[in-house]
């Protein structure tokens, strides 16, 4: 016999155990049916619970319709119970696997501070104090986008957004913006002076724009707008077309006045020896052979993401061999990654 305990669970919806079960009496269900749907019910509203979601969000990822999951979840369901128990404990279960699966995933080491990373850090910091505009531009893999999350992380009045092919318009940067700084509003019109009013009211606020070289050429100069009219900092970040853009071309949108108005220049291409080798030894590896590998990963495209990959790779392999790591682990992850040889 079930207990019907009353649960409420406050964070992403009302989610709340229904008091009485699906009607018995239909002849599309069984009492196993029944039975496993309190089971299903209680996973439901613990595993909303910890992934923080609502009742639609978890019917959309569940992959059944909004009305139809509120029906099964409240026990109103009228349709076939199986057919829909079956939908949500096939869910249920992936969650679990997928849990459980990232449960044994290595964590990648702690924000290092590298060489590259001071050389970021101090270059934000510029630009939010002098309120200016930089640009960083790095190769991938060398941890500019960390580092910028770090400084927004443990800096007051930093703001920092993403950018895609899917935001490089004016107003879809805006749009993005507008999300990070947490301006309502509704009129495309109005929508660049409010994002510049609460950069303003911020004081000494530093805009990080990652990604941006996805931004049009007049999208980098409503930027530009922002640190003139309502002197906040800018940091441009991104791969090298940023700094080709702006060093190089010469026809655009006021690009005299964007290029005047860089205050300063982050370009590194590759990281220094002693990033990949801070970067290794935080991974905790000591030995010789393994180090020289990992270094020589360390200096091919993608840098210290490769070796953060390779590491995390080795190490579940490792662990599932219940071995100590080793090069031969190492090496198997690497070319388990299928990136290139290394000789």
């Amino acid at each position: 016999m079930n207990e019907h305990v009353n649960t409420i669970l406050p964070k992403g919806g009302a989610w709340e155990r229904p008091l009485a079960g699906p009607d018995a009496g239909l002849s599309n269900r069984s009492q196993a049916d029944i039975d496993q749907w309190w089971t299903l019910v209680d996973r439901m509203m613990a595993t909303a619970q910890s992934m923080g979601l609502s009742k639609a969000e978890a019917g959309r990822r569940i992959g059944m319709a909004e009305g139809t999951f509120s029906q099964w979840f409240s026990g109103k369901y009228a349709g076939r119970l199986d057919s829909q128990n079956r939908l949500v404990s096939r869910w249920l279960d992936a969650v679990d696997e997928s849990a459980g699966i990232a449960d044994t995933i290595p964590s990648s080491p702690a924000f290092l501070k590298t060489r590259t990373s001071a050389e970021i850090l101090n270059t934000l910091i510029w630009a939010q104090t002098a309120c200016d505009v930089v640009t960083i531009t790095m190769g991938a893999g060398m941890g500019k986008t960390e580092t910028c999350r770090h400084y927004r992380n443990t800096r007051p009045n930093v703001f920092m957004a993403t950018m895609s092919p899917h935001t490089k318009t004016v107003h879809a940067m805006l749009v993005e913006l507008a999300e990070e700084l947490e301006v309502m509003i509704h009129n495309p019109a109005k929508l660049g002076r409010a994002i510049g009013r609460r950069l303003e009211r911020a004081g000494g606020a530093l805009l990080i724009v990652d990604e941006a070289q996805n931004l049009v050429d007049d999208a980098i100069n409503q930027l530009r707008y922002f640190a003139d009219i309502h002197r906040c900092g800018v940091a441009l970040v991104g791969n090298e077309e940023i700094y080709s853009r702006l060093a190089k071309k010469q026809d655009g949108p006021s690009y005299a006045q964007i290029k005047s108005r860089v205050g300063k220049r982050l370009r590194r291409g590759r990281p220094p020896t002693e990033d990949i080798h801070s970067f290794i030894a935080a991974w905790g590896i000591t030995d010789a052979d393994c180090a020289k590998f990992l270094a020589g990963i360390g200096l091919k495209g993608g840098a210290l993401r490769q070796i953060d990959k390779t590491m995390k790779l080795a190490t579940m392999d490792a662990m599932g061999r219940d071995e100590t790591l080793g090069i031969d682990h190492i090496r198997r992850a690497w070319q388990q990654r299928d990136v290139e040889e290394i000789s």
